[in-house]
């Protein structure tokens, strides 16, 4: 019984405990299910959010491409599917990867539609279309200089408009003032007016003829300016006004450059006017020269580079038609400049794609007497829209000329023509500057083993002008050779670039006799004439003659004395042996008489 019992009890003990495990798995069975549910419902919602995501992305790059060119929407269509694939897709087997919160799904949804308007307003070219954007201008002496790439604005942010200033002239230049022109219209001007001066002042602005290049005479001017936020997408012309001095005349420059704006997604195009309609573009770019300079009297072949700056309508039938300033003229005529060997000034462009560039060449020739300075040529293009309307663009570039010195010497007059080592000799001749540029530092050396010094500066001569060489070199060493020497003339042109001429002529040095050169000179063949120098030259050789003449006179007369001198020796040499004979017979005479009168006293 009490076994029984005790069997009973651990029956229903064990029971108890059945009973009682059963409970809590049952529990636990019913959390997970609950979680498993919970987080198969926060997966699903997450799915749903990836896919209307997708969505909402394909649907704006369908919109916007509508909107676009043909290009344009294929570059859309690839945003649209990196920014997809980022998300992640609706297919479980391509979703192995993607974003896994509501926020980045959100995120990632506004990127790609900044994304899109980006590349709408342009930033798909990444600049590369404008990186030879050149400005241009219109002064013969302030210009804007360097290769500069348009800078690009985005709306609401600063930016720094950098332009480059160089002086193409001779003349110094000092405290050049330059200002931008300012606009209230967007459209015009798309910059926040933040302050009532934008004027800035280059203090000093080189010439050219101080030696340095264009690059190293060039000075920079920075304005960093707010783009507006309603600022139109597209390029602008920017204008500046620059005021400097020439002497005590006050002239202007209009410098010119662009600006790239892109504008806030809707902002539109500065190009579309109210009713809606695409305004073309047409732009210079830049140019080059062939060859890249230019000399006066050349022919050389300019390269323009033109853009059409609409994205949406293309370009066509355009007329490019050159405007060279006048230059020189005569009673009846006035000249071009610059004279297209075809004979025509206006050249053709079938047609200039949406946002397409091309180049155009004519080939010209400078005129010969041109100065040595930058030429403005104008560019006047008139070409139509897709839809048959006529447009008319304008724009300038400015030619730099050079002119290549020129001169003539007269011929050498070397007084005396033979020299002994020691003695000097004076050589003349004139240097005539028969070019349109002026040679500056003129100096002349003399070169050869048989001479030395000789040194002269002349300095400036202007086009036109006369430079006199009078130099006396001395005779260093005789003449072992044919008695060539050199006269090495050394000049530099407007732009400081140093040039040299050497002329030869003969000049016979002989070792040092006291009297060297005095055959050579026969004052009956000296020649009087009313040419430059001739007088100087006759005066010279009738100072020389008459010192020659005194000197062998002198000589003369030496010598006459000194014979004279020796006669006189001898004479007296022969007078006292006569006086001696004379004593001697005296003497003897004594002794005689001496004697008989001894022996006729004995």
């Amino acid at each position: 019984m009490t076994m029984k019992l005790k069997k009973t009890g651990i029956a229903l003990l064990s029971a108890m405990l059945v009973l009682g495990n059963v409970t809590p798995v049952m529990a636990t069975q019913t959390v997970g299910t609950q979680q498993t549910t919970q987080t198969q419902s926060k997966t699903d919602t997450l799915q749903e959010e990836k896919e209307d995501a997708v969505k909402v992305i394909a649907d704006y790059g369908s919109i916007t491409k509508l909107k676009t060119d043909a290009e344009t929407a294929k570059k859309i269509d690839e945003l649209v599917a990196k920014y997809q694939e980022l998300i992640g897709t609706a297919d479980k087997d391509k979703n192995k990867s993607g974003l896994s919160t509501s926020a980045s799904i959100e995120d990632c949804v506004s990127s790609a539609k900044a994304a899109i308007d980006a590349l709408v307003a342009g930033d798909d070219n990444n600049g590369q279309d404008d990186a030879s954007v050149n400005p241009s201008s219109t002064s013969d002496f302030v210009m804007v200089g360097g290769d500069w790439v348009t800078p690009v604005a985005t709306y609401g942010q600063n930016v720094n408009i950098v332009l480059p200033v160089v002086n193409m002239g001779s003349v110094n230049l000092a405290n050049i003032s330059v200002t931008p022109v300012i606009s209230n219209s967007v459209t015009e001007w798309p910059f926040e007016i933040e302050t009532s001066g934008y004027t800035q002042t280059i203090t000093d602005l080189p010439g050219k003829g101080n030696g340095q290049s264009d690059m190293d005479r060039r000075r920079e001017l920075t304005w960093t300016l707010k783009t507006r936020e309603d600022a139109p997408s597209g390029y602008y012309k920017l204008q500046f006004t620059a005021l400097y001095y020439v002497g005590t005349e006050a002239e202007s420059a209009t410098l010119t450059t662009y600006v790239k704006v892109v504008g806030a997604p809707g902002s539109g195009n500065v190009e579309t006017e109210g009713s809606g309609s695409s305004t073309p573009r047409v732009i210079v770019t830049g140019f080059t020269t062939d060859p890249a300079e230019v000399n006066a009297g050349d022919t050389f072949t300019l390269t323009l580079h033109l853009k059409n700056t609409s994205k949406r309508t293309a370009v066509s039938n355009m007329l490019v038609n050159f405007n060279a300033p006048s230059e020189g003229s005569d009673t009846e005529n006035t000249y071009a400049a610059f004279l297209p060997t075809s004979g025509s000034n206006t050249a053709y462009i079938s047609s200039i794609g949406k946002n397409a560039t091309t180049d155009l060449s004519i080939e010209m020739t400078a005129k010969s007497d041109l100065s040595q300075k930058p030429y403005q040529l104008d560019v006047t293009m008139d070409y139509e829209d897709d839809a048959y309307t006529a447009y008319t663009s304008t724009a300038d570039v400015s030619i730099p000329i050079h002119q290549a010195a020129k001169f003539e010497l007269s011929t050498p007059e070397i007084l005396p023509a033979t020299i002994s080592v020691g003695n000097e000799a004076d050589i003349m001749f004139s240097i005539y500057n028969t070019g349109k540029t002026t040679l500056y530092n003129v100096q002349v050396k003399f070169e050869g083993d048989s001479v030395t010094g000789g040194e002269s500066f002349i300095g400036k001569i202007e086009a036109g002008g006369t430079g006199t060489v009078d130099a006396l070199v001395t005779g260093q060493a005789a003449t072992k050779d044919d008695g060539t020497i050199k006269a090495v003339i050394t000049y530099e042109d407007e732009a400081g670039n140093e040039s040299s001429y050497e002329q030869e002529m003969t000049l016979m040095v002989t070792e040092d006799t006291g009297l060297a050169g005095m055959d050579d000179w026969d004052m009956e063949e000296v020649e009087y004439d009313d040419s430059t120098g001739s007088s100087k030259k006759a005066v010279i050789i009738t100072l020389i003659g008459v010192v020659l003449l005194t000197i062998a006179v002198v000589i003369v007369i030496l010598l006459k004395k000194r014979k004279a001198k020796k006669l006189l020796a001898e004479e007296l040499d022969l007078l006292e042996e006569d006086d001696e004979e004379t004593d001697s017979v005296d003497d003897g005479e004594k002794d005689n008489n001496g004697k008989d009168d001894a022996d006729e006293i004995s």
